[in-house]
């Protein structure tokens, strides 16, 4: 169980906030997470902070960079899991201290992913199929994804990232994403963002508009 330094909390209850992104959070997403071409820019996207629950049992705050168009959607789904106490490891924006993504523009999902990293924008491809060149919903910033490892993603190959372990195991566990009927699911799914949990090849991890 691997629990990462994360932030501390600040003030009372999940107290999320959103905002334009920090000059200093800005340099560091360019030329990782954001490049030129990008389907989108600086000015369409938001820094969303949050405190949550971590693995460890102790409040910890995070911060997310999504689309504007789902801002204050994504900090009403992160408050309703804080407010269930919902597991999340950690919550980091995609930036240089990822590196960069070795099969396509953007920052590495993958090192994210086996990280057990919650984010959203990330100017890339669609994930374990980079070589279609078709950018994922993340380069929007209109997709979320939490908790990678308890929550994996099956690709059309049938590969399964990060790993298969709780493929399987979708039972009521801290911070898996159980059933469309669960709270935690219903957290997002009520602010208008969809499930990947019910698509064909399922991604447990990814909600989006």
């Amino acid at each position: 169980m691997r629990f990462p330094r994360n932030e501390a909390a600040v003030g009372t209850g999940a107290n999320a906030s959103v905002g334009a992104i920090p000059d200093s959070a800005w340099a560091s997403m360019v030329g990782y997470s954001w490049t030129k071409g990008c389907p989108v820019g600086r000015s369409q996207l938001r820094w969303v902070r949050v405190n949550f629950w971590g693995f460890d049992g102790k409040r910890s705050r995070g911060s997310i960079v999504v689309n504007a168009s789902i801002a204050d959607e994504t900090a009403a789904a992160f408050t309703r899991l804080y407010e269930l106490k919902f597991r999340i490891r950690q919550m980091k924006p995609m930036d240089s201290s990822w590196g960069h993504n070795p099969k396509g523009p953007g920052a590495d999902d993958y090192a994210a992913m086996e990280a057990d990293n919650t984010s959203a924008f990330n100017c890339r491809y669609v994930g374990g199929e980079e070589a279609s060149k078709v950018y994922s919903k993340h380069a929007y910033g209109t997709a979320i994804d939490v908790n990678d490892f308890e929550n994996p993603y099956v690709a059309d190959d049938g590969r399964v990232y990060p790993d298969r372990y709780w493929l399987s195991r979708r039972g009521p566990a801290p911070g898996v994403f159980s059933s469309s009927g669960s709270a935690a699911v219903r957290a997002f799914t009520s602010q208008g963002l969809r499930w990947g949990g019910l698509w064909s090849n399922p991604d447990y991890q990814h909600f989006d508009r």
